[in-house]
């Protein structure tokens, strides 16, 4: 996962990058690093009437080289993907005042792709899954081994560069059974502030590894 940052200054900014050409919709995100054709990218979307940013994921469509005389921004055009028609929708009804962003979200959620390994809490059969996303309030889990809603689990989570993994406890809020994206969604619930620590250490370095990558693969570009 590389997450670009895409900063505007107003809404009007915003919708001006809008890259309505693609399918799925897009975004012109200025930038003088250079980041491959076709990579995979999470756009961080910020501008003033979000109240928290939004995260949306894509791939780099085209480049374009700045030009100082003719005063052109140098770029990128992320096209979105078509699963994230949700948020596109939402940053655009946002961004044309159509509805008030006046949620605030106590945690976000960052998209990934982990390997994880969990287990109901006293059981000692292991299930391999897909991370799809994480955040510190829970997380979703891209598999077919349903377990009932409220379900005690324990995630053994992965983190990119380390052999050994976190374990995190939570429960089953809910479950996805549309078919090709079945899955659950687990609440995290960390019984003690040592928990909580880990947790929110494990979600920032999540993160700034995103960052770094996304740096990395620019400059190499």
């Amino acid at each position: 996962m590389m997450i670009v940052r895409a900063k505007f200054r107003d809404p009007r900014d915003f919708l001006d990058s809008y890259q309505s050409q693609f399918q799925s919709g897009g975004l012109f995100v200025a930038t003088r690093l250079n980041y491959g054709l076709g990579s995979s990218v999470v756009v961080d979307v910020r501008f003033p009437q979000l109240r928290n940013t939004v995260l949306i994921r894509g791939f780099v469509a085209w480049r374009r080289p700045g030009r100082q005389r003719s005063k052109v921004r140098g770029g990128i055009g992320v096209e979105f993907l078509a699963s994230e028609r949700l948020k596109r929708d939402f940053l655009l009804s946002v961004a044309r005042g159509e509805v008030v962003d006046i949620v605030q979200r106590r945690h976000r959620r960052l998209p990934v792709k982990l390997k994880v390994e969990w287990r109901l809490k006293e059981a000692r059969s292991r299930y391999s899954s897909l991370l799809e996303d994480i955040g510190e309030g829970g997380a979703f889990i891209r598999t077919t081994d349903f377990m009932p809603l409220g379900s005690p689990v324990i995630l053994d989570i992965s983190v990119p560069g380390s052999e050994t993994t976190i374990p995190i406890e939570g429960r089953v809020s809910w479950t996805r059974h549309t078919l090709h994206d079945e899955g659950m969604g687990v609440e995290f619930r960390c019984r003690d502030q040592g928990g909580a620590r880990r947790l929110k250490e494990l979600v920032r370095r999540i993160e700034d590894l995103a960052y770094q990558a996304a740096d990395r693969a620019a400059t190499a570009g």
